[in-house]
């Protein structure tokens, strides 16, 4: 451990970054794949619970003709999907959990981090919530402050400079503006995720409980690195971009398959049905593979950046 007196945050290093969090991936693979097993497995559980309930609400409903009957099923497929997305939280957590753990020499069983995150499964449930909500409105913030910025521009063409509507040069320089105030609106997301990148670690390692608390840390200790955040973010989602791309190509031949606009005949809707199952599978698949690629990548920025702003440059 060697002091860094001169930057207190430092710089992230991505190459560092992915080196260690494939060799923790590695060390620990059975481990970290049994839990991303049974996150997905709340998601089959989801699924699965969910489809039961809307058939029963149809039977029930076929019986009595009432729409009272509609209330309890909704509640209770409400309350199985809040439960299940709650214990598929906190099971990405508790990656995160062992991976810091490793990370500070202080390893914990995979039984101890369940034990020790099982109390706050309500509170990630939140923490993924409120994250889902921060999200949305900065995206319906950013796109409604930048439609309104096309929209002025586009005034000006037609009413300030008295050009056509028809006119050539018009039509392009609002396409190009369009295009390059996408790429903004996305950046501007993207941004704001890193923000908020480690929000899990605060709730899953810290004495916290709060999971507004952990959103707030994050922000934080992500604060002047936020650049560097993203810069990882975008690293690692080249890194595994091919495996996703393999799971998407299925599911897309699938679903143009099956519209039934582009064909009616049985035997591609059949084939389409079969590609969209296989996409299914294979996005699953990729997504157990993954989970614990992403949440250790999570960890180890968590662990720098704390380390890094308490001025402890510890050198991974």
């Amino acid at each position: 451990m060697a002091k860094n007196t001169s930057d207190p945050v430092g710089t992230l290093s991505i190459g560092n970054v992915i080196t260690t969090s494939t060799t923790l991936y590695k060390s620990n693979f059975k481990r970290y794949l049994l839990v991303s097993l049974r996150a997905i497995a709340w998601i089959f559980a989801l699924g699965a619970a969910s489809f039961g309930l809307v058939a029963l609400g149809g039977r029930l409903y076929d019986v009595t003709k009432s729409e009272v009957v509609k209330i309890p099923v909704g509640l209770g497929t409400l309350a199985v999907v809040l439960y299940f997305m709650a214990k598929y939280a906190t099971d990405r957590a508790t990656i995160c959990r062992l991976a810091y753990q490793e990370l500070i020499d202080a390893p914990e069983t995979l039984a101890d981090a369940t034990r020790h995150l099982l109390p706050r499964t309500w509170a990630f449930l939140r923490l993924n919530l409120l994250l889902i909500l921060c999200l949305f409105l900065v995206s319906l913030i950013a796109g409604v402050v930048l439609l309104a910025f096309i929209f002025l521009v586009v005034a000006a063409l037609l009413y300030v400079f008295k050009l056509s509507p028809t006119d050539t040069a018009v039509a392009f320089v609002i396409g190009l503006l369009t295009i390059g105030l996408f790429v903004v609106w996305i950046a501007i997301i993207f941004r704001y995720y890193a923000y908020w990148f480690v929000a899990e670690l605060p709730l899953a390692v810290e004495s916290t409980t709060s999971a507004n608390f952990s959103i707030r840390r994050s922000r934080q200790l992500t604060g002047r690195a936020v650049g560097n955040v993203l810069l990882i973010m975008t690293i690692a989602f080249l890194i595994v971009a091919p495996l996703n791309t393999v799971s998407s190509i299925p599911s897309f031949l699938g679903s143009m398959m099956t519209n039934p606009i582009l064909s009616s005949d049985a035997s591609t809707q059949f084939i389409g049905g079969i590609l969209t199952i296989v996409g299914t599978v294979l996005t699953l698949a990729i997504e157990l593979l993954l989970m614990p690629f992403w949440q250790i990548i999570k960890a180890i920025v968590y662990f720098d950046l704390r380390n890094r702003r308490e001025g402890n440059d510890l050198v991974i």
